[in-house]
Parts: C-alpha cells; sequence; structure tokens
C-alpha cells in the first residue's frame, strides 16, 4: 500500500516536515553520492516511505521548547526555541539590551529540521537496514561480568547512529547530541 505524505504544519494527522516536492528541490543541489543516485532512482512511494522514517526518526529527539498545540502529530512547530544562527551578544550596549535573540514562530518549521529530515530520508532510502541496528554491531567486545564494552569507535552507535550531517542540521535546537551537554545524576 502506498504511503500518503500529510507536511500540515501542527497538523493532527501530519508525518513529514517537508513534502516530496521540496526533498527533490533540496536534494538536486546536493553532490552525487552513492545515495542521491538512488535516491534519483527510487519510485515516489519509496521516497515517501523514506521521508516519513525519517520524520519518524528526528522525532525521538528531545528538542528545547515546547509543542505548540497537544493535538499536532510531529515534534515541530514548538514554542520557545530560539533560532541558534540569530543569537547575538550585544556586549557593548547596557542591559536589557545586552542580548538579542530571534525566536522560532508557532507555525513555523525549522529549516533546519527539514533538511535534517531530507538528508536522513535519501540515506535510509539507500540504507534500508539503517533504522534496525540493534546497537551491538558497533562493539568490538560486550561483557556482563564486571562490565566491559569495547566500542569499534566512539559517538552514536546502533539505532542511535545517524549521518554527522543530519546532526549538525540539529544543533542547537536540541537537548543533547553535540552541541549541548546531557549532564545526569548517577
Amino acid at each position: 500500500m502506498a504511503i500518503t505524505l500529510d507536511a500540515t504544519v501542527g497538523g493532527a494527522n501530519a508525518n513529514t516536515y517537508i513534502t516530496l516536492a521540496d526533498a527533490n528541490s533540496f536534494i538536486e543541489g546536493l553532490v552525487l553520492s552513492d545515495d542521491t543516485a538512488a535516491w534519483d532512482n527510487s519510485s515516489t512511494d519509496n521516497k515517501n516511505r523514506a521521508l516519513f522514517t525519517a520524520a519518524q526518526r528526528i522525532d525521538r529527539e528531545k528538542f528545547l521548547g515546547a509543542r505548540v498545540d497537544d493535538t499536532q502529530a510531529l515534534e515541530w512547530p514548538r514554542s520557545g526555541v530560539r533560532k541558534p544562527d540569530t543569537y547575538t551578544n550585544l556586549y557593548g550596549l547596557s542591559f536589557p539590551n545586552r542580548l538579542v535573540a530571534d525566536y522560532y514562530l508557532d507555525t513555523e518549521i525549522p529549516d533546519r529540521v527539514k533538511h535534517a529530515q531530507v538528508i536522513l530520508a535519501v540515506y535510509l532510502n539507500n540504507n534500508r537496514n539503517g533504522l534496525e541496528l540493534s546497537g551491538l554491531e558497533d562493539f568490538a567486545a560486550v561483557s556482563i561480568g564486571n562490565i566491559n564494552v569495547t566500542p569499534r569507535f566512539y559517538g552514536a552507535t546502533g539505532i542511535d547512529r545517524i549521518p554527522p550531517i543530519v546532526d549538525h542540521y540539529l544543533m542547537g535546537i536540541r537537548i543533547g547530541g553535540r552541541a549541548n551537554l546531557s549532564i545526569k545524576r548517577s
């Protein structure tokens, strides 16, 4: 059964942040790679499925601010989220004018969320098992007695692994991740 995308901002049935047409326009500007070539050769249904899956994965992140409406299906739009690239410290001016910040509108999906979704969809379209990892594939050794874990590399592993560029797009608007420090009490 074919999937239908709904990109209604704040909609109760929304399942994507960006339409397929807008996603294709963004992808046209990307460097040709195995992933973008696979996207070009995919069916519309496979592209829609990749966009849907990418939106679901992005919504697993913990974002700053609060959802605008309890009935919205996706995590965005959100209120109270500062645009990270427009924050300015104006130390030469007196308080309270020292900090100037611009916030996302309650009806706005940040381009960085849309772009992250598209990049992740292109990746998932060509790496279909990307979300089915158990998390153990990335470890050279795992022990239980005296707990000894040896990762193959450092960073996100298993089901939390996403292309680094997606991580960069989400910097400054989510809680945790590379750009934010998450402190937990043990």
